[in-house]
């Protein structure tokens, strides 16, 4: 089926547009996605999700990095689930937050939206190389920009950087929570 669709006399087009799509896509890729931040480790300090530092022995600061779009209770409950998770590999039985911060900071975001009207009149040129027996030659072909009725836009959001200091402990004490009981509810990806 597969090949069909390159024989096709639609294929030219086909393709120039996938390639259109994954072009535009790879020009966005090093904006971050304007879309709710889910439970994961970050992979580096500019990335998005949780991340920890130990400050002492059973002190631990724990930090999640979220895009505005992501619920402030999810992050509350995403930063609490990681220190469990901590505090159980390390052998702890119960946590205590000692200390929160939650800061804004401003950066430039992507998010995917479904093209308006008046930008659907706006076709880009792509241009295409036809051969022949007698020699190839490029040819410019206007691209629908409706093909998909979505547009990668970018604008300004505001990043959530929350970060609790946690101390751990075998004993519980007032305010503190049982990290057996918070690890029986994991948290749900947006």
């Amino acid at each position: 089926m597969i090949t069909r669709v390159f024989r096709s006399k639609n294929s030219r087009s086909t393709y120039s547009i996938l390639f259109t799509c994954c072009l535009t896509l790879s020009a966005c890729s090093s904006l971050p996605d304007a879309a709710p931040t889910p439970y994961k480790a970050a992979k580096s300090a500019s990335e998005y999700g949780f991340s920890s530092v130990q400050l002492a022995e059973g002190q631990y600061r724990v930090m999640f990095k979220a895009t505005q779009a992501t619920d402030a209770a999810s992050v509350q409950e995403y930063t609490l689930y990681r220190a469990a998770e901590i505090a159980k590999a390390q052998g702890y039985s119960w946590l205590t937050i000692t200390k929160t911060d939650v800061d804004r900071k401003t950066t430039l975001g992507k998010s995917a939206v479904k093209a308006e009207a008046s930008k659907q009149a706006v076709s880009p040129i792509l241009t295409d190389q036809q051969c022949t027996m007698s020699g190839c030659s490029q040819v410019g072909q206007p691209f629908p920009a409706s093909a998909t009725g979505m547009t990668v836009e970018t604008s300004m959001m505001r990043d959530v950087y929350y970060s609790v200091v946690v101390r751990m402990s075998q004993h519980e004490e007032d305010a503190s929570f049982s990290v057996a009981e918070i690890l029986q509810h994991p948290p749900g990806n947006q």
